[in-house]
């Protein structure tokens, strides 16, 4: 079931988008909820789903060398996860899981990337913004080293 169009505004990923945008993107979206620990995806997994949160947090974890995945990053309400799903080769770069119970909407990325190619305008909105998200986060990563 889709979610409201309007609810979409809530998120910095949409807000630039209009109201048909909108409409268009919330017509592949569902509301889910999860529990603490809930692996929404795992590194190198096939990037099925974007993930908008909506409550609680969420954290990604990286592979370095044989070690056990390393916490780099915690995510809350009104961030993404899982945006490698929009970035060729679609395959996710990190490891999420949630920390609490996490409400979110789930995006099937395949379909946003189809109305990302018909609809470019769109596209673009949504690609800038994943770029200075990922521009934020190696500046982040920068500062914390």
């Amino acid at each position: 079931m889709s979610v409201d169009a309007a609810y979409l505004r809530k998120f910095r990923c949409f807000e630039n988008l209009s109201e048909e945008q909108r409409e268009a993107v919330a017509k592949l979206a569902k509301a889910e909820c999860f529990y603490p620990k809930y692996t929404f995806y795992e590194e190198n997994a096939p990037g099925e789903h974007l993930y908008m949160l909506v409550t609680g947090e969420a954290e990604i974890l990286y592979s370095i060398g044989e070690d056990s995945p390393a916490r780099v990053d915690r995510m809350g309400a009104g961030e993404m996860i899982g945006c490698s799903t929009l970035v060729p080769p679609y395959k996710h770069t990190s490891t999420a899981r949630s920390l609490t119970k996490i409400d979110v909407l789930e995006i099937d990325a395949k379909a946003l990337r189809e109305l990302m190619s018909e609809d470019c305008s769109l596209g673009f909105s949504i690609q800038q913004y994943i770029m200075k998200f990922l521009m934020d986060q190696i500046i982040n990563f920068r500062l914390e080293a």
